[in-house]
């Protein structure tokens, strides 16, 4: 599929074939893609939680609001983020030119630390980026998502037993639509959401 096409067919879809499931297989070859999203010094400040549990599922759409698609998917992602990311950065600088390691781990660790607020943006930001990759990778596959943050994070942290070091971002539903949504709702002109030079510029192409 064309990326433009995949960006056209893309749209959050609400109700699924609940008896057509996508395998962990299939899955775990989209999160190939989905691990190569960018991140902060490639410190890769996400975690995703596949939930297939019907009992699990029943639970997240109490905490959800009873949204139905949230159980009738057939998977309900999790995107969590990682608020101490930094500290992985040994591990995942361990095979880098040691020259650049004493250069650059340094830099992560004062850059980071003690730094609560900017621990929790930098984990919002990383894990929404590779959750838009993972929706477009879906569309690509011929699969349908929907991007939520109507549910009780407190809820949902306790359900999916997340710890004190990471964050429900938003859930994704993933499956097979079951039937087409409602015409896309209309879009502000790129002429009012993109300006020249500053905020009081002229509008692209104006």
């Amino acid at each position: 599929m064309e990326f433009s096409e995949t960006i056209q067919k893309r749209q959050s879809i609400k109700s699924y074939q609940a008896d057509k499931n996508i395998s962990d297989e299939e899955l775990d070859e989209l999160m190939q893609e989905v691990i190569l999203s960018p991140s902060s010094f490639n410190l890769q400040h996400w975690k995703f939680i596949a939930v297939k549990s019907s009992d699990l599922k029943k639970s997240i759409r109490e905490a959800a609001w009873g949204q139905e698609h949230v159980e009738s998917c057939s998977f309900l992602i999790a995107v969590c983020g990682k608020l101490n990311a930094f500290e992985d950065a040994p591990v995942i600088y361990q095979d880098v030119d040691p020259e650049i390691q004493k250069k650059v781990l340094p830099m992560i660790k004062g850059f980071y630390e003690d730094k609560s607020q900017l621990q929790r943006d930098e984990a919002i930001r990383s894990a929404s980026l590779a959750a838009m990759t993972f929706m477009f990778g879906a569309v690509n596959r011929g699969w349908d998502t929907c991007p939520m943050i109507g549910f009780d994070p407190v809820a949902v942290g306790k359900i999916l037993e997340l710890d004190a070091s990471h964050i429900p971002v938003m859930l994704l539903t993933l499956g097979y639509r079951k039937e087409d949504p409602r015409p896309r709702s209309s879009r502000r002109p790129v002429s009012e959401i993109v300006k020249m030079n500053t905020l009081n510029g002229p509008g692209l192409m104006e």
